[in-house]
């Protein structure tokens, strides 16, 4: 569940993509992205579940972020599901504590693991497209009719959190890309 609105969301990224803010956050250590990226497989069931109960469709509008905010799938899908859906976050809780997360601190370090494993892909597939994202205007979004304005207005967001993923982040992540790379594979099959 929270790999597809992880999934759509890199979907829309990739088509512009952008860049997370760090902040005043630690860096991401190598092995909290291997820990996360062991998370994966094990949340397989949950999300297939809540496809099928179509209970990721509204979670993934909820958690598309709006003007101003930055892109945090995994943090947003994390809260939808502690208002929403106990039984699913009790679920997801149980899966991650073996790894060492809270729900709160695994959706932290996946919005920061998958932002760098964004940018890393930006990088390999398309070195001219981060360029490219610095050049684009939002003014833009005046020329756009009013019903795609709000994707726009996500993209965007999204485009500008990729574009700034701390370098140390990405760092972290390169350990795990291979194992990120087989999973996302496996989601684009099933």
């Amino acid at each position: 569940m929270l790999q597809r609105v992880m999934m759509i969301a890199a979907g829309a990224v990739l088509l512009m993509v952008s860049g997370a803010s760090a902040g005043d956050q630690k860096p991401l250590t190598e092995d909290q992205a291997k820990r996360f990226a062991a998370t994966l497989p094990a949340l397989e069931t949950l999300k297939k579940e809540m496809d099928a109960e179509g209970k990721t469709e509204q979670m993934a509008i909820e958690t598309q972020p709006k003007a101003g905010e930055e892109f945090k799938p995994y943090s947003k899908a994390v809260a939808v599901l502690k208002k929403d859906h106990s039984a699913e976050h009790a679920r997801l809780a149980k899966a991650v504590k073996p790894h060492g997360f809270t729900p709160t601190q695994w959706g932290s370090v996946g919005d920061r693991v998958m932002v760098a494993y964004m940018a890393i892909k930006m990088q390999e597939q398309d070195p001219k497209s981060m360029a490219m994202m610095e050049g684009m205007d939002k003014s833009m979004l005046d020329m756009v009719p009013p019903e795609m304005r709000a994707q726009l207005e996500s993209t965007f967001a999204m485009m500008e959190t990729v574009k700034n993923a701390p370098e140390a982040d990405k760092k972290a992540v390169a350990a795990v890309k291979e194992d990120l790379d087989k999973y996302m594979d496996s989601q684009d099959q099933s």
